[in-house]
């Protein structure tokens, strides 16, 4: 069934990067930047069965303006931040909707897709999404509150984890490349250790100053306490 599907991924260069690799796994699919020539979008919008939009939401009304009675019945997933279902099933009256949040949001050959559903897609459709995003990584599906709440919690914890990466650096004596090669090893084996339930072997670091110590226990409270700012769903 997947193999079959005409895909569009249009406008993936900021948000939803990793679907780029849909071109390489799908002979029927095609990545197209935006802005884009216009007819060029009106031919790919009526000759696709699924299109995925990762625009900015300045960019969001005006893509729709120009292809939405072009997608009748046909699924698109939005990857514009702060672009509600509600709104979605406005901007394309005649076709299913959804959501979709991607990490990370970088080109990489795996990620977590977070897909929230507008209710006309059918079990068949949820399950042909889920199979067509199998390649890349893994997708999980979600309400739209939660979805946002999760968007929230990651975002705090990328902050977090920026602002421990960069303390970490400033403490290193040693070659800046050299440290960026280890700590990434050292972020890898973490989070696999986390996700088979293994115990990593953390140890006190001993190394650092009780300042520096200070300073990022400091971070890291202030970062969960004050999460990221999201806005709001109906901000334009």
């Amino acid at each position: 069934m997947v193999k079959t599907l005409k895909l569009l991924v249009l406008g993936c260069e900021h948000r939803g990067r990793p679907l780029e690799n849909l071109c390489r796994l799908y002979h029927e699919a095609r990545a197209l930047p935006y802005p884009c020539d216009s007819e060029e979008l009106h031919q790919l919008a009526k000759w696709c069965d699924l299109i995925f939009i990762g625009s900015e939401r300045n960019h969001a009304y005006a893509i729709a303006d120009e292809i939405w009675h072009l997608l009748r019945g046909r699924p698109v997933i939005s990857l514009t931040e702060n672009l509600p279902i509600r709104e979605l099933r406005d901007l394309y009256p005649l076709s299913k909707v959804s959501r979709c949040s991607v990490y990370p949001d970088i080109r990489t050959e795996k990620a977590l897709f977070l897909l929230s559903l507008d209710n006309t897609f059918s079990h068949s459709d949820a399950a042909t999404l889920k199979e067509l995003l199998q390649g890349l990584g893994d997708s999980l599906l979600v309400g739209e509150e939660l979805l946002e709440s999760l968007r929230s919690c990651i975002e705090a914890s990328q902050g977090a984890i920026k602002e421990l990466l960069s303390l970490l650096g400033e403490s290193s004596g040693h070659d800046r490349d050299l440290f960026e090669y280890v700590i990434g090893w050292v972020l890898y084996g973490t989070g696999l250790a986390t996700i088979k339930g293994l115990e990593p072997p953390f140890q006190e670091p001993k190394k650092f100053s009780q300042e520096v110590r200070g300073l990022l226990r400091r971070a890291l409270k202030d970062l969960f306490s004050n999460p990221l700012p999201s806005k709001p769903l109906n901000e334009s």
